[in-house]
């Protein structure tokens, strides 16, 4: 699995998530270029997973955390979805009442 993959598998919470993850933290930092563009059909899909009970809101809000530091992962076209997952101490914290509501504006 290459480094795009890597980031496509951890944004998609695939099946090889953790390999993935290491993958990811042993890239070189002078590859910090955007590798992987992140949808509003991925982040949409995420989302719904985690409405599902499939992804636990811990998980989901470390995600986020983690999209937003990267600057391997575009994730422009969903940035206020990112920044308010990502940030619970401004934006509440997160339950599936709010997660559904996201996914109710996202898809406006």
């Amino acid at each position: 699995m290459n480094r795009a993959q890597a980031l496509a598998e951890f944004v998609t919470f695939g099946k090889n998530k953790e390999q993935a993850v290491g993958i990811i933290v042993s890239s070189l930092v002078d590859e910090q270029s955007p590798a992987y563009i992140l949808t509003l059909e991925s982040v949409l899909d995420v989302l719904k997973r985690c409405i599902a009970g499939e992804i636990d809101l811990d998980d989901l809000e470390l995600w986020a955390n983690v999209i937003e530091s990267r600057t391997d992962i575009d994730h422009s076209a969903v940035e206020g979805a990112i920044y308010a997952l990502s940030n619970s101490e401004q934006m509440g914290e997160l339950d599936t009442s709010k997660i559904e509501r996201l996914v109710g504006l996202l898809k406006i």
